[in-house]
C-alpha cells in the first residue's frame, strides 16, 4: 500500500503475469510500459483476462516517429560522443501508428481506438534536464550512468548544444501513442 494512496495496491511484477483472478477488474492501463515487455502478446492477454466483458483495456508509449524531442536528442548527442550508443528510438516497439491496435486486434479486444496525444514539457533549466538522466531510469538513464565522467561530461556538453543551448527555461514537444479497446462479452 502507498501511505498517501491507502486504497492503491501496487506490485511490483512482469505484465506477462499479472497476479489477479480473471475479470476482476473494470480497466487494466499499461502506461509506457508496453516498450519494456518482453512478450507483448501475453501482456496483452494478461490485460484482457484481469478485465471484466466490457471493461477497458488501454495503452500509450512514446510515438518516436512523431517526435519525443527530450530522448531523440539524448541519443543524437550520446551518438556523436559514443558511435556504439544504443538508439532505443531504433528498438523500441509500439511507438509507431497502429502498434498496439494490432496487438490489441491479436488479444481479441474489440472496438479499438487509436489517438495520438501531443505535449510539451518545460524545463527550467538544462540542469533540470539532465538530472532526470542522471537518476539513471529507462534505457537512456541507465545509459547515461554507465559512462565515466569524461563521457557523461561530453554527452552533457552535446545535449545542452543540439537542445539549442538555453540560458533558462525552455521546452520540448514529445507525442505518445494511445490505444483503448474493449474485452468482448
Amino acid at each position: 500500500m502507498i501511505p498517501a494512496v491507502p486504497r492503491v495496491d501496487v506490485r511490483n511484477v512482469r505484465a506477462e503475469a499479472i497476479p489477479f483472478d480473471d475479470d476482476q477488474f473494470d480497466a487494466a492501463i499499461a502506461q509506457l510500459v508496453l516498450h519494456f515487455v518482453s512478450a507483448p502478446s501475453d501482456a496483452a492477454a494478461e490485460m484482457r483476462r484481469v478485465v471484466r466483458p466490457g471493461g477497458l483495456v488501454a495503452a500509450c508509449v512514446w510515438d518516436f516517429d512523431e517526435g519525443m524531442q527530450m530522448l531523440r536528442h539524448f541519443w543524437d548527442a550520446a551518438m556523436e560522443v559514443d558511435t556504439r550508443a544504443p538508439d532505443e528510438a531504433k528498438t523500441m516497439r509500439f511507438g509507431r501508428a497502429s502498434e498496439i491496435a494490432e496487438l490489441f486486434r491479436t488479444a481479441g479486444l474489440i472496438n479499438i481506438e487509436e489517438t495520438t496525444i501531443n505535449l510539451s514539457a518545460t524545463y527550467a533549466d538544462h540542469d533540470e534536464l539532465w538530472s532526470g538522466f542522471l537518476a539513471g531510469i529507462g534505457p537512456a538513464g541507465a545509459y547515461c550512468t554507465s559512462l565515466t565522467d569524461t563521457q557523461r561530461t561530453s554527452l552533457q556538453s552535446e545535449l545542452f548544444t543540439r537542445v539549442g543551448s538555453p540560458a533558462g527555461k525552455f521546452s520540448l514537444d514529445a507525442a505518445a501513442r494511445c490505444a483503448k479497446a474493449v474485452v468482448p462479452d
